[in-house]
């Protein structure tokens, strides 16, 4: 649901879904903001994470047309953060979970103002219906400095750390997913949250340009399986879409990139139940809206996407699935 403050868009939304890590329902309070622009995005300039928009989207509806090849910080004064998020919390006043997302990482003062951080602490603190704050950060902005501020003032509520780690493969994560991420760091950075008792919430990519459906299928299976034996305590299957004006978007449109099949989909869920990782899969929608997004074929697309969505709401699969001849087509590519 798109809101404005001062003319800028946000956007809030209220789902349920099921939570591995509580082993139960959360309603979630999705509040994304545009951040000051992901500082490893403008680092780099630009030349990231080739499946997300986000940055650029952001950096467009706050500074207007005639900035793209600015990469300088776009951060937004603490008072308009403030009036997003508190608006966000007049709409959905009640909620089990709240997720505050920037499009990059939440703790760099160049993304949001550590006033405005302080101040979703202390007001989740005193929401007495909310179990848990979730926000993301690259692991270099993951420091025992910044945990142990938001465990002080959350209290006694949980506080999760999402990392878009993506592939437990070097190549894949580094070379096709462009996220520059060592092996090394995130893992040290794991153990760090996990002795101050911050949840580990980590993305799993399925779809990586580059990769044909077998390899994809194959990899994300490796990498839930990696996180898994990290101890993580929730892997998110992030299942490739085509965002708008992105990198994967041109390849879309020159039919070298298909977003990843919903049968594979299926097929890390089931193992996910064999092997009891806690894994959730990742809606296909985002801000801005995708062009494309995972399908098999157009006459089972829409049971898949239901069965999805029940998978969201319980966290494992129905007895009944649906049955379609693409799925044929499916185990050709993916043998």
């Amino acid at each position: 649901m798109s809101q404005f403050v001062n003319g800028i868009p946000f956007s809030a939304e209220l789902d349920t879904r099921f939570s591995p890590v509580y082993k139960a329902q959360l309603s979630q309070l999705t509040c994304v903001v545009p951040g000051g622009g992901c500082v490893y995005f403008r680092a780099n300039q630009g030349d990231v994470c080739p499946f997300c928009a986000f940055p650029i989207f952001a950096r467009h509806v706050v500074r207007g047309p005639g900035f793209e090849n600015d990469f300088s910080a776009w951060t937004l004064d603490t008072q308009t953060y403030t009036e997003m998020f508190q608006q966000s919390l007049d709409l959905f006043p009640v909620a089990d979970k709240i997720t505050v997302f920037n499009g990059g990482s939440f703790f760099p003062e160049a993304e949001l103002p550590k006033a405005f951080q302080d101040l979703v602490y202390k007001t989740v603190s005193g929401l007495p219906g909310t179990k848990q704050l979730m926000v993301e950060a690259y692991p270099k902005f993951i420091s025992k400095t910044a945990l142990r501020r938001a465990k002080e003032h959350l209290g006694e509520k949980d506080f999760m750390v999402g990392i878009g780690f993506e592939s437990e493969n070097d190549f894949v994560r580094n070379k096709l997913l462009k996220k520059r991420i060592d092996r090394n760091e995130f893992e040290a950075k794991v153990r760090l949250m996990q002795s101050m008792g911050v949840q580990v919430f980590v993305y799993a990519f399925l779809g990586a340009p580059g990769l044909d459906d077998r390899q994809s299928l194959e990899e994300a299976k490796s990498t839930c399986r990696y996180l898994h034996n990290l101890g993580v305590d929730e892997i998110a299957l992030s299942c490739a879409f085509v965002p708008p004006g992105s990198p994967i978007e041109e390849l879309y449109n020159h039919e070298k990139f298909r977003p990843p099949w919903l049968w594979s989909i299926l097929e890390v869920q089931k193992l996910a139940e064999k092997e009891g990782w806690p894994l959730s899969i990742g809606g296909f929608e985002d801000f801005p809206p995708p062009v494309s997004g995972p399908s098999n074929c157009d006459l089972c697309d829409e049971d898949f996407k239901d069965l999805l969505d029940r998978v969201r709401l319980t966290g494992e699969l129905p007895q009944h699935m649906p049955v379609c001849n693409c799925q044929d087509r499916w185990h050709r590519t993916t043998s």
